[in-house]
């Protein structure tokens, strides 16, 4: 999948699909529980060619990241990034400037912190489905007819205070080496920024 996936990078890629990459790249990233994460994405990457993450990482990942809109996916960008932040060892030892680039990304996408409404409310109506071959010949396309965004992290309802939650215990958990990376990598503003997160 990841060698289909950078083939069609390396051609010219429609916008459309840089989105649904970036998209695709924070999910892996954010199941890191599930033996996912980062470095599993990172080191699929790597059995195809060694510098293949590095080219595609800024121009793919990071860039496209900023222009998600859907809350859902800005959400799950916010909680890859993180436990990229705090658990990824390839980026701690091997992408400094990543780890910065990501943290800033993090950093914007927290300016405006995505909230995921958990239920639809009585006023949709979703008897017809919208799969059905026959579906468009019988009703209008209507906003309301979509389906419904899946939320991965049902459990993150708070995305600023998760993050904050998830950072101050990945501090501890590696003896302070994310507030280090903060003071190492990053100019004096951003360290100002995430500092409300790790302390």
């Amino acid at each position: 999948i990841v060698q289909l996936l950078y083939t069609k990078l390396q051609g010219s890629p429609s916008e459309t699909f840089k989105i649904r990459f970036a998209r695709f790249y924070h999910l892996v990233g954010a199941k890191l529980e599930a033996g996912y994460g980062a470095d599993y994405f990172i080191k699929k990457s790597d059995q195809l060619d060694e510098r293949a993450f590095s080219q595609v990482y800024p121009p793919f990942v990071l860039a496209e990241t900023e222009k998600l809109a859907k809350p859902v996916d800005r959400k799950t960008a916010v909680v890859s990034l993180t436990k990229t932040l705090c658990d990824s060892q390839v980026f701690a030892q091997k992408f400094m400037k990543g780890w910065a680039n990501s943290c800033r990304i993090l950093l914007s996408l927290l300016a405006n912190p995505p909230a995921v409404s958990g239920g639809l409310g009585d006023e949709v109506i979703t008897e017809a489905s919208v799969d059905d071959i026959g579906f468009g010949m019988t009703f209008t396309a209507l906003n309301t007819c979509r389906p419904v965004a899946q939320d991965d992290f049902p459990e993150v309802v708070d995305v600023t205070k998760w993050v904050k939650n998830y950072m101050v215990a990945a501090n501890a958990r590696h003896s302070g080496a994310i507030e280090s990376f903060i003071g190492q990598r990053l100019p004096a503003d951003q360290q100002a920024a995430i500092a409300q997160f790790i302390r």
